[in-house]
Parts: structure tokens; C-alpha cells; sequence
């Protein structure tokens, strides 16, 4: 009997291929549900859909909440992406505050004096894009310290009565932010309030100033570990929560801190993320050029979600800085990652790559999809092929179209790509946030990074 079951099995697999029998919808599918965004699954597709796409979410431990973001000059690029992402994604509705009372240099040439902050790496806030490319969809505009000059003297000034807890993320931003007493002024005015007060690495800076973190248990990176281990508690953990305080390590623990920030603020709030992809393999295909959001808040999520995480290196067409040996995304984050170490993620060129090293293929989007098109079309037909899931999101569609896996697949992604999917065979749906269709994945644009990351997850579980 089960040698007639074994070949009625695999003559099923030859006909029908692997993904009918990985098509069932895993319990993480509730999960993700339960933001409030509707998915739904007909035909053998799933899809994120709806008018919560890309946007704040209805339902979640910060439903209602606002949250500041407090940045100074040379914030954290990384951080900035995703708790854009993710206080959304989380219900809450997120909004930098930029220090505009102390600015020091522009990361990049700049013409003229700046009138607002830049990250550690360019990136701004309001600039080219809307800055992340998600204000008025996961983000409120940015509002700073005081009345500002220039191209920031519109900018509306921020009300510390308005936040109901503050992020202030690290990177050298909290050097910038220590000494400056209007900056100081509104994190006091705000903790007065009695609400949740989280710091990040060097984000901690102006807690220590204000003496808001002493006799207080609290973790926090080389910037501030040895101050905090003479005036507070110091753990050496990923995040510690005392009272109204969070402190969290370093960028790489920024899922954690959201996570902790979710709990003090609805104690009924249960992580169903945490681990749930251990064993799994997922390698970030890259050439150059890339759209950094898409890269940053995925990979930091599926780190924290258990996910192995490697960075395929793929020559591209044509190198954004021909003159670097590194590879950089569309606003400035690099291969190998700046913010992340080594030893949470591996770096594999083309030539050494393994089947065996991953399970999903994850193409971020902007101009990298275009680099692999040129070059690497045959090698996404071949992992494919070999029972690969192959994930791609914005022009990420491109490639997996010239490769020819889109046939008969409903696919999103950004406007550019329309006519590869449906030259190709597919179904462009441009009103979708994320699908799932056999073991093709796609997301629509940056601010739909966490949906594309669920359907992700869900594609890896089945």
C-alpha cells in the first residue's frame, strides 16, 4: 500500500508540480489577518487587499496611538525604515520629529546650509520621495523642534502633548540631540506626561542627560553601556522595559523594542512573530541600485521572525559607483550592511552560491530588479526550477518575468512593471498589496514592505 501511494504521489508532483501541495493557507495567515487588512484567498491565490494597504492599520497594540519619532542630525538610516514600517503596521500612526536647533553636516554634498536633519547615511525625511516614499501613507508629515528657516520654515512645530509614547533612535543622532536644550525641552515635556519614553543605542543619550533612565534597569550599545552600568541597572538583553522606560540595545533589537513598546501599552498584546521562520532560508538578491526601504525593513522583520538571512552578491549591468567595492541602495545603505554585523546574516557571491543556501529568493526593488533583468534571468529560472519560492516587490517583477515564471500568475508591483507581467503571461493587479501565487510572491511598493514581508512568511510556512 505505500509503495502505491509513493507513486501515485510522485506521479501527482510531476503533473501538478510542488507548489499544490504547499498551496494550503498556514495558521500565520490569521496573524497576519488580525491588523485589520483584508486577505483574501481564491483560485489558488492569496492576496493582500483592500484600502489598509500601505497604510496605517485599523486594528493592533498601538490602534489609535501616536507615536514620535525624535531624530537628530546622523540618524539611524535603518531604524528610520522600519519603525516607519512598523508602528503602522503595528496600528499606531508614526511622525518624525526632526531637531532643527542643532544641525551639523549633510552626509551627502549639499548646496547651502541644512534647515533639517539627515540620516548617517542621506537619508532625509522630507526630500526626493517624500523622503521615505511613505508620508500620507504609514506616516503623518514631519514636524520639528521650533519654527524653522528655508525649505523647513513651513514645517509645523511639534506638540509634546500630542504623542502618546516617543522613539528616540539611535545612531549619532543622540550625540546631536544631548547637548541641545530645545530637543531636551520637548523629550522632558513629553516624559512629564508619564508616557512611554524608548531610547536606541545612542538614542539614549538624552535620557542619561535628563536622568530618566537613573536606578532604572536598561540595556543600550557601546555609546552609553558604560554610563548606564554607573547610574542605572544595566542588562546586557536585546531590550529592557522598566515603568514607562524602554531602552533598546542596538538597531538590529528594533523589532524587539516595537514589540516591548506593543506590550506596555496593551499588556494583553501576544508576539506571534517571534521564531516562527527558524529553519528557514531567505537570500536577498542583489546587484546595486537598489530601493532601501525594501531592503532594511524586511530584513530586519525576518531576522527577528527566526529567518536565516543571506545576501546573494550578483554583478550588475551597470554599478552605481563604479569606483566602490561595496554596493549601495538608491539612498545611500550599503552591502555589507552598515548598522548590522556580520555575524546575524552572510554575504554569498553568485559563484559560490548553493541551492541548498536558501529557501526564497527576495528581490528588492528601484533599479536593482533592472541589474539582475540584464544579467540574471537565467539563474532566477533555474532556483525556480529547483522548488525555489522567488519573492520580489515594486520593479521587482521585472526580472521574474523575463525569466518566465510569471505565466498564468496574478502578480503586483509597481506601475513599471505592468507590461513585463502581462507580456509574459501574467495578471498585473495593480490594486493589490501583496500575492501569493504558487511560489511566486510579489509586493507592490516601499510602503507595502510589511504586507510583502507577511505574504513572504506565509509563502516559507506552507
Amino acid at each position: 500500500m505505500k509503495q502505491v501511494i509513493g507513486i501515485v504521489l510522485g506521479i501527482s508532483l510531476m503533473l501538478f508540480g510542488i507548489s499544490t501541495f504547499a498551496s494550503a493557507a498556514s495558521p500565520f495567515l490569521s496573524v497576519a489577518k488580525s491588523t485589520g487588512i483584508n486577505i483574501i484567498e481564491e483560485a489558488g491565490v492569496t492576496a493582500w487587499v483592500g484600502d489598509y494597504g500601505g497604510k496605517v492599520k485599523p486594528q493592533g497594540p498601538l490602534a489609535g496611538k501616536k507615536i514620535g519619532i525624535v531624530v537628530g542630525c546622523e540618524f539611524s538610516d535603518w531604524q528610520a525604515y522600519y519603525f516607519a514600517e512598523y508602528v503602522a503596521e503595528f496600528g499606531g500612526t508614526p511622525q518624525f520629529v526632526m531637531d532643527n536647533n542643532h544641525l551639523w553636516k549633510s552626509t551627502r554634498p549639499m548646496i547651502g546650509i541644512p534647515t533639517e536633519p539627515a540620516g548617517m547615511w542621506g537619508l532625509t525625511l522630507t526630500g526626493g520621495m517624500n523622503g521615505l516614499g511613505i508620508n500620507g501613507n504609514r506616516t503623518e508629515f514631519p514636524v520639528v523642534i521650533q519654527k524653522g528657516q528655508g525649505l523647513a520654515a513651513d514645517y509645523k512645530v511639534a506638540d509634546p502633548a500630542k504623542y502618546d509614547a516617543i522613539i528616540i533612535i539611535g545612531g549619532h543622532s543622540g550625540d546631536i540631540l544631548y547637548p541641545d536644550d530645545a530637543a531636551l525641552g520637548f523629550i522632558k515635556a513629553v516624559a512629564d506626561r508619564g508616557v512611554p519614553i524608548v531610547g536606541i543605542g545612542g538614542g539614549i543619550l538624552p535620557m542619561i542627560q535628563l536622568d530618566l533612565v537613573n536606578g532604572k534597569k536598561c540595556t543600550g550599545n557601546s555609546a552609553v553601556d558604560y554610563m548606564l552600568k554607573a547610574v542605572a541597572n544595566f542588562q546586557n538583553k536585546p531590550v529592557v522595559t522598566d515603568g514607562n522606560i524602554i531602552t533598546g540595545r542596538d538597531t538590529v533589537d528594533s523589532p524587539a523594542v516595537l514589540r516591548a513598546l506593543a506590550k506596555l501599552m496593551s499588556p494583553s498584546f501576544e508576539d506571534k512573530h517571534k521564531n516562527i521562520l527558524k529553519g528557514k532560508k531567505v537570500m536577498a538578491m542583489i546587484a546595486d541600485d537598489w530601493e532601501d526601504v525594501e531592503l532594511c525593513a524586511p530584513t530586519m522583520e525576518l531576522m527577528y521572525r527566526g529567518a536565516e538571512i543571506v545576501v546573494g552578491l550578483f554583478e550588475p549591468e551597470m554599478r552605481a559607483r563604479p569606483y566602490a567595492n561595496f554596493r549601495v541602495g538608491n539612498f545611500g545603505t550599503t552591502v555589507p550592511f552598515q548598522e548590522i554585523p556580520l555575524s546575524y546574516y552572510k554575504i554569498i557571491e553568485k559563484k559560490d552560491l548553493k541551492m541548498s543556501d536558501f529557501d526564497l529568493v527576495f528581490i528588492p526593488g528601484a533599479f536593482n530588479p533592472w541589474n539582475i533583468n540584464a544579467l540574471h534571468r537565467d539563474w532566477l529560472r533555474d532556483a525556480y526550477a529547483k522548488g525555489k519560492i522567488i519573492a520580489s516587490i515594486c520593479h521587482g517583477p521585472i526580472p521574474v518575468s523575463a525569466a518566465g515564471l510569471v505565466k498564468g500568475k496574478k502578480c503586483c508591483g509597481w506601475l513599471a512593471s505592468k507590461h513585463a507581467v502581462n507580456i509574459m503571461g501574467g495578471q498585473f493587479m495593480a490594486d493589490w498589496a501583496a500575492a501569493i501565487d504558487g511560489r511566486i510572491v510579489t509586493g507592490r511598493t516601499p510602503p507595502e514592505a510589511p504586507e510583502f514581508t507577511d505574504a513572504m512568511t506565509e509563502a516559507l510556512l506552507r
